[in-house]
């Protein structure tokens, strides 16, 4: 298959229920008629839809193992019913002053820091072994997977990554053992790591050696009347397809479309990035397919919100927001 092909029919979502303000939250209180029923109302909106990334959650796996891995089995068999493959994402990386949606931090993988890094969880013996065991190895051959995405957005620094060179390799290598673990396990889905928009061709050079397929995040942040902006985030496309091409593997967008409050500006911008992702064949999970209590997933009534506004598609109510079923164009 052409490696422009394999990845260009994906039309999804992300995924966090509406019940919690974290995945740590969204799992240790798994509802599955509540994950259930907001899918559904994802495919009655959007009939194209056929994949969902969901984030899963360390933290909750460490307060109850047992209890994450059979929700886990439950949240799969339900996409599945659904038509839906999945992407779950293992561990998140991104965090945010408004609400941090929780996961890895720096500690942890920075031998010597502080307290809570361990060395066994470096040197792949501990926790996180455990966790990838439990997760990916039980479901190494599962064919209701689509990706393995490891991490979400790692690299996240204010700083130039020259700066930080030190905490960028730290992670770099924690990164590779997730892969190699993974590797090791016999998953047999393609394993990636979406990465930040801000790192553009860098970002997926450097995970390129430790991923088999390339996950990207272009957010186009503007109104679409600033076509100064618009030439510059057509190039980075056009960069993205280039270096999928160079490095022959497949490209997929598992983060897009930049949120608001304003549902008119939201549902401009949603037409002109899946426009701009269509006509060079790549597919897409935009973000965020339903209302939720997260981070930018949400109106103000709800609770604190960040600089994206709303990024979610469907309200509290089920209903779809004005002007976002243009979604269906694509």
């Amino acid at each position: 298959m052409n490696i422009k092909e394999k990845y260009s029919h994906i039309r999804g979502f992300n995924y966090q229920p509406s019940y919690g303000s974290t995945s740590m939250e969204n799992w240790l209180n798994f509802n599955p008629a509540v994950f259930e029923l907001e899918l559904r109302r994802g495919i009655q909106h959007f009939p194209k839809m056929n994949s969902v990334r969901l984030w899963l959650s360390w933290d909750a796996y460490l307060r109850n193992s047992h209890k994450f891995k059979h929700d886990f089995e439950t949240s799969l068999k339900i996409c599945h019913q659904l038509g839906l493959s999945v992407i779950p994402t293992l561990f998140n990386r991104w965090h945010d002053t408004t609400l941090d949606c929780g996961g890895i931090y720096i500690d942890h993988f920075m031998s010597g820091w502080s307290w809570v890094t361990r060395e066994e969880w470096l040197d792949g013996k501990g926790l996180f072994t455990a966790y990838l065991a439990d997760i990916v190895g039980e479901h190494a051959n599962d064919d209701r997977i689509l990706i393995w995405d490891i991490c979400n957005e790692p690299f996240a620094y204010l700083l130039p990554v020259a700066e930080m060179k030190h905490i960028e390799e730290a992670e770099y290598a924690w990164l590779e053992k997730m892969y190699r673990n993974c590797k090791e396990l016999g998953a047999q889905a393609p394993l990636g790591i979406s990465i930040h928009p801000g790192h553009k061709r860098e970002g997926i050079q450097r995970i390129e050696p430790i991923s088999d397929v390339l996950l990207i995040h272009p957010y186009f942040m503007f109104g679409i009347e600033n076509k100064a902006e618009q030439h510059k985030f057509e190039l980075l496309l056009d960069d993205y397809v280039e270096f999928s091409k160079l490095s022959n593997k497949a490209l997929l967008v598992t983060e897009t479309c930049w949120g608001s409050l304003d549902d008119t500006w939201r549902a401009e911008n949603i037409s002109y990035t899946l426009q701009e992702l269509k006509k060079r064949d790549i597919g897409w999970l935009v973000h965020l397919l339903h209302h939720s209590l997260v981070a930018d997933a949400h109106r103000p009534e709800f609770g604190p919100v960040g600089h994206p506004g709303n990024l979610a598609f469907i309200e509290a109510d089920g209903s779809l927001r004005k002007g976002h079923e243009i979604f269906n164009d694509f």
